[in-house]
């Protein structure tokens, strides 16, 4: 009876117990919870008005990155700079050595031309006294005829001169040419006296060879 008793009253206790403990425990739990749920508005709060007033900065790795890129774009920005002035100093460059180029080539092309000029003119003069101390021999020849009264050899001979000095007049200077002109005339005139008057024709001939022989001196 007593057990049965101590039971109930147990029982009854723990009723009671959980009857009013529970709510207490439930009412601190809250307590809790409502302090946790406040702190962490608080922060929320917090978090919210400082975006407001100033916006988040990148992290560590994004803000290295835009320096990077940023570094970048600044060498890129001084290398193009550097490769339009090397660019503009290279066309400059080119642009003076092309004119120094085509005025080298004008000048040496000058100078090839006075120098051709001055070929020819040497080798034109060299070319004329050779035929004319050729001639010169044949106006010995004839000469030598005349004495010896070797008329028709030298009328031969003659004819000769007057034929070589015609080849040599379309190859001549100006200057040559008039010289030839007047050695023609002299010959002419011996060609006609040497059937009229041989002295006079041979007084032709020899001023012919003296002619011919101060020109040669003179080359």
């Amino acid at each position: 009876m007593k057990t049965i008793l101590i039971v109930i009253i147990l029982i009854a206790v723990g009723t009671a117990v959980g009857y009013f403990g529970i709510p207490i425990l439930i009412q601190k739990e809250n307590a809790v919870l409502k302090t946790d749920v406040a702190d962490l508005k608080q922060r929320l709060q917090k978090i919210e008005d400082e975006s407001k007033t100033a916006p988040l900065e990148p992290d560590a790795r994004i803000h290295n990155v835009i320096r990077t890129v940023n570094a970048l774009y600044s060498k890129t920005e001084a290398l193009e700079k550097s490769m339009k002035e090397n660019v503009s100093k290279a066309d400059k460059t080119i642009e003076d050595q092309k004119s120094s180029i085509e005025g080298a080539m004008k000048k040496l092309k000058e100078d090839v031309d006075t120098i051709n000029k001055e070929t020819k003119s040497v080798v034109q003069n060299i070319m004329f006294d050779a035929s004319m101390a050729n001639i010169r021999g044949h106006i010995l020849k004839a000469r030598e005829d005349i004495q010896h009264k070797n008329i028709g050899t030298a009328k031969t001979e003659l004819d000769y001169i007057s034929e070589a000095f015609e080849k040599v007049k379309t190859t001549a200077s100006n200057e040559n040419k008039k010289i030839i002109e007047e050695l023609q005339g002299i010959l002419k005139k011996a060609k006609t006296e040497i059937d009229t008057d041989l002295p006079a024709a041979m007084n032709r001939i020899d001023l012919l060879w003296h002619e011919m022989g101060k020109l040669l001196k003179n080359a």
